[in-house]
């Protein structure tokens, strides 16, 4: 059988999708809401498929890339209302796979083959392609966090002390914080999905994918970065604490001297 090539890109362009709030997505995209629950919806056109997961991405199958930028940019402006976190670069964090058809199933360097075109591997290919994208999101965003906060621990051992201006090392701290938070609730997510647990070809497609785009080591390379930003904080936290606690000892010390000299004062006058 002759091979068919295909394509599916993916999208990370917001922090969440509140599935059940797309009221008349159909109507706003054009097509047919083929699949729905609280975690996805998907939706068929005549010339493409679509993917929309909660966890912030998008998907298509078959579409032509500028026709996908007309469609989140419509998708975006219909429900911006009940969607956050806005990402300002629709087209920084996207990825594209090569899917070929009328081959055995297989997972190669390259692409992906399917015997066929049905809905279930095409939607598990979407949802492992977003998980990849929304983790490339997730590893720029920690990396830039982990170098903020390793060069303020620079900064402090250059100096032996924390700035008197502490404004903007608050910020970067519940910056820091919030960040974890939302990665921490978006990640968690990435749980294989109940219709491949009963279905052993859907459950080896999954994990050959899973592999495939190396879901699993990356996750645990956004965790051990979690965890040095964590340790990094503590210790700015902890230094700021002494610091605090130096100037409150300091002061009282002033008031025990200033109440001294003023007794001697008056002793003397």
């Amino acid at each position: 059988m002759e091979s068919k090539k295909h394509k599916m890109t993916a999208y990370r362009i917001c922090e969440k999708i509140p599935i059940r709030s797309l009221n008349n997505i159909d109507l706003v995209i054009g097509g047919v809401i083929a699949s729905r629950s609280s975690e996805y919806l998907e939706l068929h056109s005549q010339d493409f498929r679509m993917y929309i997961f909660n966890f912030g991405a998008i998907a298509f199958f078959n579409c032509p890339q500028a026709q996908q930028e007309e469609v989140i940019t419509r998708f975006l402006n219909e429900f911006s209302a009940v969607i956050s976190g806005i990402q300002s670069d629709l087209t920084s964090v996207s990825d594209s796979l090569a899917i070929r058809t009328g081959e055995k199933t297989r997972i190669d360097f390259d692409g992906i083959n399917l015997e066929d075109l049905d809905d279930q591997p095409l939607r598990i290919t979407a949802l492992l392609l977003s998980h990849s994208v929304v983790l490339d999101y997730y590893e720029q965003h920690v990396e830039n966090i982990l170098e903020q906060s390793t060069n303020y621990l620079t900064k402090l051992k250059a100096r032996s002390s924390i700035p008197r201006n502490t404004k903007d090392l608050v910020n970067f701290m519940v910056e820091s914080m919030q960040t974890k938070q939302n990665i921490i609730t978006n990640l968690f997510v990435f749980d294989s999905p109940e219709e491949v647990w009963d279905d052993p070809y859907l459950d080896k497609l999954y994990g050959n994918i899973k592999r495939m785009l190396e879901i699993a080591p990356r996750f645990k390379a956004i965790d051990y970065k979690l965890k040095l930003i964590q340790e990094n904080l503590s210790l700015i936290t902890n230094l700021s604490s002494a610091r605090s606690g130096f100037w409150l000892e300091l002061t009282i010390v002033l008031l025990i001297l200033f109440e001294i000299m003023m007794t001697i004062f008056n002793h003397i006058f």
